[in-house]
């Protein structure tokens, strides 16, 4: 064997690296290409809710494209905030991500301690989808129509009740929002979670609800609820018979959202691979389809679009949710 001194200069040179990387085995090998295994996805609800009935759909079309399953583990509770807050504590490795909606963004408004900081704890990656809420009753309420609704109500303040899947939440934003406009006093029940809240209304102990399509859509075709009117500012394409509640209090709108987001630490390479990943999923005609066949509109925005569209969803209800009275502490 050569003794170092008598190797080639350009050799010799190499001698000190070659012996640090074997003094730190592995330092300098190549990370494994992301995703190597499985990602938890988070759903802050319990199962059966729009946003668990989406999140699903995501997980299945973006583990596809990924190449690594997406394992949806439901952690509903507090209006949200427990789940959110598993991820915002999770490892930021990319195999802990929340699914959620707009509620999120003001979480800081409803919450004296929500346990994160939607801006700071958490990169938002992607939209997939927006939908209006439905505006449905349980077949023993009288009215048949919106204008008749708002007429019932008006005439019998406290009489009736609105079934929420927490305080807080979009649903019960909806609704405030209506009882604000439209002068009327509904009484809100929160419960805990989507599912439940369906089951009060079917039952009679609510008789009004503000519910993501996916939730009811089923019922409402089997004649178990009736819909009066729709939450967004405008006539849904799914349901263009139903008018919008802007058409009797104009300047109303309330719509969900259902988007991904990851741990604030989540390097950015993993961020735009799940960002890229997304916009394929979004841009398939029949994941688009399946989407709009469940009551969902297919809506994609990137992480800095949704980022940004966050921002001004925060600016609009923030000042209105103390004039409305909303908490959820």
């Amino acid at each position: 064997m050569r003794h170092a001194a008598t190797l080639p200069l350009a050799r010799r040179a190499l001698l000190p690296l070659v012996a640090g990387l074997a003094a730190v085995p592995g330092a300098l090998r190549a990370q494994p290409a992301y995703p190597d295994h499985s990602i938890r996805m988070i759903v802050p609800y319990s199962p059966g809710g729009g946003t668990d009935n989406l999140g699903r759909l995501a997980a299945r079309a973006l583990g596809d494209q990924l190449g690594q399953p997406m394992v949806v583990e439901n952690r509903g509770g507090a209006g949200g905030n427990i789940g959110t807050q598993v991820v915002a504590l999770a490892p930021a490795d990319g195999y802990n991500l929340l699914f959620t909606g707009n509620g999120i963004a003001i979480s800081n408004v409803l919450f004296r301690n929500p346990g994160f900081d939607w801006r700071a704890d958490f990169v938002h990656i992607a939209r997939f989808a927006s939908t209006p809420m439905l505006l449905v009753v349980n077949p023993a309420v009288p009215a048949r129509n919106l204008a008749e609704f708002i007429a019932l109500v008006r005439a019998n303040p406290g009489k009736y009740n609105h079934g929420t899947p927490g305080a807080g939440t979009s649903q019960h934003l909806a609704a405030a929002l209506f009882d604000d406009m439209a002068g009327t006093q509904i009484v809100h029940v929160p419960y805990r979670g989507t599912a439940p809240s369906v089951t009060g209304l079917l039952t009679g102990e609510v008789e009004v609800m503000f519910a993501s399509v996916s939730a009811v859509e089923s019922l409402i075709r089997e004649g178990k609820i009736r819909p009066l009117a729709n939450t967004a500012a405008h006539r849904a394409r799914a349901w263009p018979e139903l008018p919008s509640i802007s058409e009797a209090l104009p300047g109303y709108a309330a719509e969900l959202w259902y988007t991904m987001a990851a741990p604030a630490r989540t390097p950015a390479p993993i961020v735009a691979r799940l960002e890229e990943a997304a916009r394929k999923v979004m841009e398939d005609r029949t994941f688009q389809s399946v989407l709009m066949e469940r009551g969902f509109d297919p809506d994609y925005l990137g992480s800095a679009a949704l980022t940004q569209a966050l921002e001004e969803d925060n600016r609009r209800w923030a000042p209105l949710l103390p004039r409305l009275g909303i908490t959820a502490d």
